[in-house]
């Protein structure tokens, strides 16, 4: 991944008489770190010569930007993966249960990023791995995975703003009493441990909630988070009374689930280049549609 990533654009009539600099300041929002890099590198062609950023548009010009490389320490690993959408610029993925996001000190394999970088490296793409959110091991659905620096700036933009939507159907345990509710509970990390709390000394964390459907043991709810706490979900609806099952941190892993009975089913947000508003779903995996019928919960109500 040693090549410089491509990003083009067409300009437009009105950006008459103003710099590159400003298209890439106002336009594209660019950081000053990105836009630093850029002009270093000598990275800014119009019409395929390169030009400085304080040249003068005219409108209609062609525009390349050569993203300097990023160097990351991913070994490309042959694992499939089910793609959900992909472009130039970002890639969505439905991920399985027990399959971890990046590596982490203690496993540098199996990962998601593993999967994608040889998935780029064998179809001949200069790409680089920029998760725009997590998800559990133990979680599975929807991932956001932003293939270049710029779209990963745009991106993280849009999550804390919460202008990005992420949907969760979560199997829990117990009888949820109210329709529907929200959770405003600080989350705070516990010292040497994985466990998160709710806690006054944590922070802010907003979690909304509807059921789809009961039964005298279990519910399944639709789930919104506004915040992205490690564990939020998790550690809420466990503070609430209603653990997820499976989970072996806040519920109980008993025999009805492997893992975690939570799914990442739907995310909205506003692609960066096309100003285009997307909303991408995903079926519910094997495991849990076996456990809504062992419960007799509806699935297709969800969402």
């Amino acid at each position: 991944m040693s090549n410089s990533t491509l990003l083009t654009f067409e300009i437009s009539s009105d950006w008459k008489g103003r710099t590159i600099e400003s298209f890439l300041r106002n336009q594209v929002k660019f950081s000053r770190r990105i836009l630093r890099s850029i002009k270093k590198e000598n990275g800014i062609r119009i019409n395929g010569e390169i030009v400085p950023a304080w040249y003068q548009l005219w409108g209609g010009e062609h525009l390349e930007l050569h993203l300097p490389p990023v160097v990351q320490n991913i070994n490309p690993e042959s694992i499939p993966l089910a793609v959900i959408y992909e472009d130039h610029d970002l890639v969505l993925i439905d991920k399985p249960p027990g399959m971890l996001v990046h590596p982490v000190k203690k496993y540098q394999s199996g990962t998601l990023a593993n999967a994608l970088v040889h998935r780029w490296l064998a179809a001949g793409e200069t790409c680089s791995f920029h998760p725009v959110h997590r998800l559990d091991r133990l979680t599975s659905g929807l991932v956001l995975i932003a293939k270049n620096s710029w779209t990963h700036q745009q991106l993280s933009i849009q999550l804390g703003s919460g202008e990005i939507s992420r949907l969760y159907l979560a199997f829990c345990n117990g009888r949820v009493k109210n329709c529907s509710g929200k959770i405003n509970a600080p989350i705070e990390e516990q010292p040497d441990s994985a466990l998160r709390v709710i806690g006054a000394g944590g922070k802010q964390a907003l979690t909304r909630y509807r059921v789809i459907q009961r039964t005298d043991s279990s519910t399944l709810l639709a789930v919104k988070i506004f915040t992205g706490r490690t564990h939020q979900i998790r550690v809420h609806l466990s503070h609430l009374g209603y653990p997820l099952m499976g989970d072996p941190l806040y519920g109980t892993q008993g025999e009805d689930l492997a893992r975690t009975g939570l799914h990442a089913v739907c995310l909205s947000f506003t692609h960066p280049r096309f100003k285009k508003r997307m909303r991408i779903k995903t079926a519910l995996p094997a495991d849990l549609k076996k456990l809504a019928l062992r419960f007799g919960l509806l699935i297709h109500t969800a969402f």
